[in-house]
Parts: C-alpha cells; structure tokens; sequence
C-alpha cells in the first residue's frame, strides 16, 4: 500500500506544477475500473491546483482504446477529435 500510494499521480499534483494541461477520459460502462471514482479524484485534485483540464467521458467499456480511430460509431472515433483538438490548442 505505501508504495502505491507513492505512486499515484494525486501526489504530484500541486499548484507548483500546473503549468501542465491534462486531458482525462475514461469509459463510462468500465467493468474493471468501476465506479470511475479514480478519475474523479484526479480531475478534482487537477481543478482545485488549478491545472488546465479537458475531460472526455465515453460510453464505454474497458479497454476500448483499440478499436479503429476511423470507424463510424466506434468508440475510438468518438474520443479521436476531441484529443486532437485538445493537442492542437495546447501544444
């Protein structure tokens, strides 16, 4: 535990350090890491030290990242965009 712990990104996440922009997504049917509480506490901690942060909630399973960026109504598809926008404001 205490090494785990010590690696979660909520340690680093301090107003000394947001000069970084987070994009956050996660699957909103994920199976494996359900309830999404994980990334709540991260875009909360991100908020609150004021860093930049765009989220994108997919409604999704786990493990969806595979499927291909150009298929109609895949859920890679859907996320694509939104990323790319993302990078191309920010970078």
């Amino acid at each position: 535990p205490f090494l785990f712990q010590r690696a979660s990104p909520l340690n680093y996440v301090t107003r000394a350090n947001n000069h970084i922009s987070f994009f956050v997504s996660w699957g909103a049917i994920d199976d494996v890491v359900h309830p999404a509480a994980q990334s709540h506490r991260l875009l909360n901690a991100l908020k609150r030290a004021e860093f930049f942060v765009r989220t994108c909630v997919v409604e999704a399973p786990h493990f969806w990242l595979s499927e291909p960026l150009d298929e109609p109504g895949s859920f890679s598809g859907f996320l694509a965009p939104r990323l790319l926008r993302f990078l191309n404001e920010r970078l």
